[in-house]
């Protein structure tokens, strides 16, 4: 028996029958996961529609959970993408086809299954033979069409396979006068709801991998890309079926910083799913990676726990000779220890230094940045301020997906470093919550972060503090200090092993003014200080000092690597004390890893130029 008769078979064991009252015309459709049915929007209706689904004789209710809308126009052609999903209630298991989002080729034969009243007045299945012939653009989309044979009335919903694959990747959606038909592309379905179409896919996904319950044949040594088999990639797609759901923005900007150069416009992202089916035919670049694998390694550094993902790639990566490639990929970024955070860059306006440029990024790690807010217009501090305050606790939710600590990062200048952002309270229910209480805020300082020289001394400084005690490399600018600049310098540069500078108070008022300035320029990791902190008084019996010598106390053994986490577990025992005026609440911490850095700056619209 011929493989298009054998796939003939397996295709009218998922075939269905749809009857929606109002849609007029019975339609076809097939399961694609356990209870759910996928078909025409056009032989359905509207979403939320009760319709009939037909299974081997016995009729079982469903209900439309997505369809594509109709033209406002009441158009004759459905619009694209012309699909449907029913959720079909009270049905013991069933078979499910296999969906696969690369088309046939042209001039390969394709089996077309569906419901036909061809000999007579009642609708039975049908399966034909056709052959991929083309395609036709409608409404900025690409509809396949389909010769050779004829597709009769009421076999629209119905699916789609490649015998070569084993694959579904189609929908009918329409006749031709001429024979044949159109047919809709399965990547369609990204048009749909997210919801919807995360939830059929995952379960899709987890029916048909390896050890699932699918009974759908794999075929073996087929390879959709030139290095995957079609087994691989269904193993592969129900290992990330059980990764945390993502935000579509996540994926796609993981989906474009993998292709790079080799990005290709596609529909919407709502899965990982979709992110595999723009990479997996991506040709890499002669030398370079598969662009997929390289997206499985840093899935599976953001996923640690999930370690059949790590499992699915050494073993891919051992059969293609890649080991070591991978292995470095695997060890190239931070441990799933490093903080993931809240990235926020206030930039003054060129021509009026009161107003400011807000971006917000969130962090996962140096590969995996995603842009939240990015602002044109230069607004005023006031204005500025509470735009970032509506965002920061959504943001702050998406980040607890990852399951690491979260760090609040505020990338500002000088006249903003002692605003008291970690004294915000943001949850309007829990009032004595505050955002330096519950995570790390750090402040940083915008003009270091974009001077290369600057940073290079950062980075020696930061490598040379290593696993040292910050004690070791602590210095105490006293609130009597007389140093100028050049005296400051003359102190910090001799200090191999300076880490952190404790101010007396605020940097906007020498002593710590100066300390600050120098500081910044040699490279020193952090600095830290209180608000309102000393009001130059002299001696030991001030707040400044006071502090000081508390700071030390409290960083005891902790490494530069520490400090957020550690200035965090000062301000929750600060608390306990019950007085606002204590000095361990208002505790401001300048951190600098030269790791974490946003990416690079967009340019500002005409007339606006920014500060170098």
């Amino acid at each position: 028996m011929n493989e298009a008769v054998d796939w003939a078979e397996h295709l009218r064991g998922c075939l269905v029958k749809v009857v929606a009252a109002a849609a007029g015309q019975p339609g076809s459709g097939f399961f694609v996961a356990p209870g759910t049915v996928l078909t025409s929007a056009h032989v359905v209706g509207a979403t939320g529609v009760a319709v009939t689904v037909w299974w081997r004789g016995a009729a079982y209710p469903g209900v439309v959970s997505a369809a594509s809308a109709r033209s406002g126009d009441g158009g004759r052609i459905w619009p694209y993408p012309d699909l449907a999903v029913i959720e079909v209630s009270g049905i013991a298991a069933h078979p499910c086809a296999w969906l696969s989002t690369r088309p046939s080729a042209l001039g390969k034969r394709c089996v077309v299954a569906g419901y036909s009243a061809k000999l007579g007045p009642v609708l039975e299945p049908a399966v034909r033979l056709l052959e991929s012939t083309g395609s036709n653009d409608y409404l900025s989309r690409r509809l396949v069409t389909l010769g050779k044979e004829e597709i009769a009335p009421g076999m629209s919903g119905g699916p789609v396979l490649d015998p070569v694959t084993g694959g579904v990747w189609g929908v009918v959606k329409a006749t031709r006068g001429q024979g044949g038909g159109f047919v809709v592309p399965i990547g369609g379905l990204r048009e749909l709801d997210s919801a919807v179409h995360v939830r059929l896919w995952r379960a899709h996904d987890t029916h048909h991998r390896p050890d699932g319950p699918s009974r759908w044949p794999a075929v073996p040594g087929c390879y959709p890309s030139s290095y995957l088999t079609l087994e691989e990639e269904r193993e592969l797609r129900g290992i990330m079926a059980e990764l945390p759901v993502g935000r579509p923005a996540d994926h796609t900007a993981d989906y474009r910083r993998m292709a790079d150069s080799l990005l290709r416009e596609s529909g919407p992202h709502h899965d990982y799913g979709d992110v595999i089916s723009d990479l997996i035919d991506l040709v890499p670049v002669p030398g370079e990676l598969p662009p997929l694998l390289v997206y499985v390694a840093d899935l599976a550094r953001r996923h640690p726990t999930h370690t059949r993902l790590r499992d699915w790639l050494l073993y891919r990566a051992g059969r293609l000779n890649l080991s070591d490639r991978i292995a470095q990929r695997l060890a190239a970024e931070p441990s799933s220890s490093a903080a993931v955070s809240v990235m926020v860059r206030l930039r003054p306006a060129y021509q009026d230094h009161r107003r400011y440029h807000v971006t917000m990024w969130r962090y996962v790690d140096a590969e995996h940045v995603v842009p939240v807010l990015d602002e044109l217009k230069a607004v005023p501090w006031e204005t500025a301020k509470q735009r970032v305050q509506s965002l920061l606790v959504e943001q702050i939710a998406l980040l607890t997906a990852h399951e690491r600590d979260i760090m609040i990062e505020f990338i500002l200048p000088q006249e903003l470093l002692s605003e008291p952002i970690h004294g915000w309270t943001l949850w309007p229910r829990r009032p004595w919550e505050t955002l330096g209480g519950k995570y790390a805020v750090v402040v940083r300082d915008l003009e270091r972060l974009e001077d290369a020289e600057c940073m290079a001394f950062l980075r020696t400084r930061y490598r040379a503090a290593g696993d040292r005690a910050v004690v070791s490399g602590l210095l105490a600018v006293g609130c009597d200090d007389k140093r100028d600049h050049q005296a400051m310098w003359g102190l910090l540069s001799c200090e191999e092993y300076l880490s952190m500078v404790a101010l007396p108070g605020p940097p906007d008022r020498p002593p710590a003014q100066v300390a600050l300035d120098v500081a910044l320029s040699t490279g020193v990791p952090a600095l830290a200080w209180c608000v309102p902190g000393c009001a130059g008084c002299p001696g030991t019996d001030c707040v400044g000092s006071s502090s000081q010598q508390g700071l030390v106390e409290c960083l005891a053994d902790a490494r530069v690597t520490d400090l957020p986490r550690t200035i965090l577990r000062l301000r929750r025992a600060a608390a306990k004390f019950n007085r606002a005026d204590h000095w361990g609440l208002n505790v401001v911490l300048l951190w600098d890893d030269p790791v974490r850095q946003p990416p690079r700056q967009r340019m500002l619209p005409p007339g606006e130029v920014e500060l170098a």
